[in-house]
């Protein structure tokens, strides 16, 4: 079986910033978008575009989310992904990646995720919509798959509650695929992140600790040195 690079997971990223914070809001007859880049060996930042205009603060790092969420006309979308220019204020050539036919439902509420390499990433949209209820001392989250497919390797992820061989979350989870939302008491909360039957991240590598009334999306990535991470995304 071949040995996997595991490195310690960063640290879980929780954006105070809202979406509402620079004036956007999820009603009338616009959505919200926020934008994340887990692509590798890209020299500087990538960046985002929608309907072939740059979104502004797109110029992402790997790992990084945008700060604020962009506003997108309800209806049909598409979006595209590739180098940023060195002031991060446009794509710097054509897109190397596109997501077109959105379905973007007005007041909703989504992010939008590049992984993959550099050279040959992978576009996917996330609807973040949540219609359960929390209780005061509840959360609610979700993990969905980023780590990109290789030659050699296959990327299908179990995700475990708590220590394996505990309940199934997701099963056998091919790229872009993110498992239903599971409501978990708020603070500190220990998963198994397995490929295949090998486990990658465990213990307090994958222990996430959760703020009370907060819809949670957990991004399962690969860094440029093989090691597995886990990073919160937060919706709009």
């Amino acid at each position: 079986m071949k040995k996997v690079l595991v490195m310690p997971v960063l640290a879980v990223v929780l954006f105070a910033a809202a979406c509402g914070d620079d004036g956007l809001t999820s009603g009338g007859s616009r959505a919200t978008v926020r934008f994340f880049n887990a692509t590798t060996g890209m020299a500087g930042s990538g960046g985002f575009t929608t309907n072939g205009q740059f979104a502004t603060g797109s110029a992402l790092a790997f790992g990084e989310a945008t700060q604020t969420c962009s506003k997108v006309d309800a209806g049909t979308a598409s979006f595209g992904f590739g180098a940023a220019t060195t002031g991060g204020t446009g794509l710097s050539g054509s897109a190397l990646a596109t997501l077109n036919g959105q379905s973007v439902t007005a007041g909703g509420n989504y992010t939008v995720v590049a992984t993959g390499s550099a050279t040959s990433p992978a576009l996917f949209m996330l609807d973040n919509n949540f219609s359960g209820s929390l209780g005061t001392n509840q959360a609610a989250v979700r993990f969905v798959n980023l780590v990109p497919v290789t030659e050699s390797l296959a990327t299908h992820l179990n995700v475990v509650k708590g220590a394996f061989p505990g309940p199934f979350l997701g099963n056998n989870m091919p790229l872009g695929e993110k498992t239903p939302f599971d409501i978990v008491t708020s603070g500190s909360n220990e998963y198994t992140i397995l490929r295949g039957k090998q486990t990658v991240l465990s213990g307090s590598a994958a222990t996430l600790n959760f703020q009370a009334g907060t819809v949670n999306t957990i991004a399962i990535v690969q860094n440029a040195s093989g090691g597995f991470q886990l990073i919160n995304v937060p919706r709009c």
